[in-house]
């Protein structure tokens, strides 16, 4: 697994964590008409707003225009859902399972999920979402 910085952002109860670096962040930060000073997190948490509040496109549209080493988990409060997805290149490890309260658990920490979720852990597919 890649080491790599985490990245946080979060307003009108949407949250995001984001792991890695994308390497055309420039490019769909013009895009999307956000600042040079935009990271990671905050664009995720932006396309991830605009896909899901201006339709048609359902939100997981934004994977297929990022480039890089990634993984993030978005929890949007406002809809009560959690979307995850890791990069096609599956250099940021994320594992998931489900713990004894029946929650489900999602991290990069291998150890942390096994400890967590016994038996009930798998690494996360590369280029999917929950």
């Amino acid at each position: 697994m890649l080491h790599c910085d985490r990245l946080f952002s979060g307003v009108d109860n949407i949250y995001c964590v984001f792991l890695g670096s994308l390497h055309n962040l420039s490019m769909l930060n013009k895009q999307y008409g956000l600042s040079k000073g935009t990271n990671e997190a905050m664009f995720i948490f932006e396309a991830y707003r605009t896909l899901r509040d201006r339709g048609p496109y359902h939100a997981d549209q934004v994977l297929k225009e990022l480039e890089g080493s990634f993984g993030f988990v978005i929890y949007d409060n406002k809809d009560g859902t959690v979307f995850v997805a890791s990069g096609s290149n599956g250099q940021i490890g994320l594992y998931w399972g489900i713990a004894v309260d029946g929650s489900v658990v999602v991290s990069e920490d291998l150890e942390l999920i096994k400890a967590s979720c016994a038996k009930s852990f798998a690494p996360f597919p590369t280029g999917m979402q929950i």
